[in-house]
């Protein structure tokens, strides 16, 4: 579920009879008259009725407030976390991925007599998400959350990585390659991992261009009837998206379905403007399809024969932004499909490498003080206590500052963007939002928020705070998610302004 549905709150609290929400109110009423007041006052308004809270927030000098701080919760999201202090702690902030371009042959006048060998290194930002400054393009909802209202593309060039490779080639002077362009995505083993996009499953691969996505934009035709109108980027050799979808006057009746052979069908009403992702099925021969397009592009003919293999010799490389720009994809706007390569990247290099990886998460858990495998944890169920000793032991780290800087700052950007916009709090909590829905007549909302307030006399305080609440309808699961992410910036924002050491 993604962590970035927010609507209109005015109509929010309208339809639920809600007290108006905390940023609207004077800076002196965000403390008073008490810390557990004030939350007490948010946790039991009308709208959050019969749900259960966790909160624990801690200092340097140990806990400052805990509400139900020992119980079990659905963490969601918010275990990004510990996915991203595992990389820290296995990799090193200053870690750097590098995607090696080589030629099995010699150049000989312009032309390699072998094949061009494109080796993957890991980078998830190979694409047009990075811009000129080095600032990444985080937009929320992210396009690899599908059909998620709002998503649609990062922008940029999605080609754009392997077009610069192509012209440094170009620039070498080579006009022609007489074997094949190969990508070696021997890093780790490609697999197919589930991401909680609709139980929609993805390939994990090393190779990893444009997030593994191709985007299509789906515009109604002129009049019903008439075919729909497709906006597809990348548009390559790869896969050709087939337009079944019609033009309809009044709702759709048929929604929109995207099959992995590129058959998109269904039915876009007038005025409508949708947005489907297509998870490439096989990474590795999508960068070969799309490298060979954009060589050709740069006046270099591949002429895709068979060729004796040679030795290897490096003709180019492409060096990714540093770690902590890596994980901002994860962390600022929740990508699950960032969430399901990370594991195998972190253990890249080991036969099982997604074993290594919670080998190194265990060891880091030791080292927080923290049970290895605590009771819960496969099924997503962790403490409040548990959160905020994991982040008072990465406040310790020297590798705190970039990874604060890769959560969501509230108020500013990624999934916290729209939260406490206008609270004193806002640029001063770093935190990962998680949200998790069960639907139906026994629906639940699991919603959770932990990270890192820093009060206006420079202290650092590690936060985590919890909800479960039944939704049944005619309640909208959504609408109670937004308020939810709310009063949880609220009480962030009390903890700012007002808890005091004991």
């Amino acid at each position: 579920m993604a962590d970035n549905i927010l609507p209109a709150r005015r109509s929010v609290l309208a339809a639920l009879g809600a007290v108006p929400l905390a940023a609207a109110l004077p800076k002196a009423a965000w403390a008073a008259p008490s810390f557990d007041a004030r939350i007490r006052e948010i946790i039991e308004r009308p709208e959050f009725a019969g749900s259960q809270w966790g909160i624990s927030i801690q200092g340097p000098d140990g806990p400052l407030y805990q509400l139900d701080a020992d119980r079990q919760f659905q963490a969601a999201s918010a275990m990004k976390v510990f996915i991203a202090g595992t990389a820290f702690h296995a990799l090193g902030a200053d870690r750097r991925f590098r995607t090696t371009i080589y030629g099995t042959g010699p150049v000989v006048k312009g032309v390699l007599r072998g094949d061009l060998v494109l080796v993957a290194g890991g980078d998830m930002l190979l694409g047009g998400r990075v811009r000129r400054d080095g600032t990444l393009r985080l937009p929320d909802p992210d396009h690899t959350y599908g059909a998620v209202p709002g998503a649609g593309p990062v922008g940029g060039d999605p080609l754009g990585t392997l077009r610069e490779l192509a012209c440094r080639l170009a620039d070498r002077g080579i006009r022609r390659i007489d074997g094949r362009v190969v990508v070696d995505a021997s890093l780790f083993r490609e697999a197919r991992e589930s991401i909680a996009n609709g139980n929609v499953m993805v390939t994990v691969s090393p190779m990893m261009v444009n997030d593994n996505v191709i985007d299509v934009v789906i515009e109604p035709g002129r009049r019903a009837g008439a075919p729909a109108v497709l906006r597809v980027t990348p548009e390559t050799g790869y896969v050709r998206i087939r337009n079944e979808v019609t033009t309809v006057e009044g709702p759709a009746a048929r929604p929109l379905v995207l099959a992995e052979d590129g058959a998109l069908s269904g039915e876009i009403a007038l005025g409508q403007s949708l947005f489907r992702a297509y998870y490439i099925p096989a990474p590795a021969r999508f960068a070969a399809v799309a490298f060979s397009e954009v060589l050709r592009d740069n006046g270099i003919r591949v002429l895709s024969e068979e060729v004796e293999p040679g030795v290897r010799t490096p003709l180019t490389e492409h060096v990714s932004p540093p770690l902590p720009e890596q994980l901002k994809v994860m962390l600022k706007v929740s990508s699950n499909v960032h969430t399901a390569m990370w594991p195998h990247v972190v253990g890249a290099g080991h036969d099982n490498p997604k074993e290594a990886y919670h080998a190194f998460r265990r060891e880091l858990f030791g080292r927080a003080g923290i049970e290895p495998d605590p009771p819960g944890a496969t099924e997503g169920l962790y403490t409040p206590t548990l959160f905020t000793q994991f982040l008072m032991h990465l406040k310790r780290e020297p590798y705190f500052a970039p990874f604060r800087q890769a959560l969501p700052i509230m108020g500013r950007d990624g999934s916290l963007a729209k939260v406490q916009v206008g609270s004193p709090a806002a640029g001063h909590v770093h935190a990962k939002t998680g949200t998790a829905m069960m639907m139906g007549p026994q629906g639940m909302l699991h919603k959770a928020l932990a990270g890192y307030i820093r009060q206006p006399n420079g202290r650092w305080l590690a936060f985590g705070t919890f909800m479960n609440q039944r939704v049944a309808p005619p309640a909208l699961p959504m609408e109670l998610a937004s308020l939810a992410g709310e009063a949880m910036g609220e009480i962030a924002t009390a903890a700012y302004l007002g808890l005091e050491a004991s």
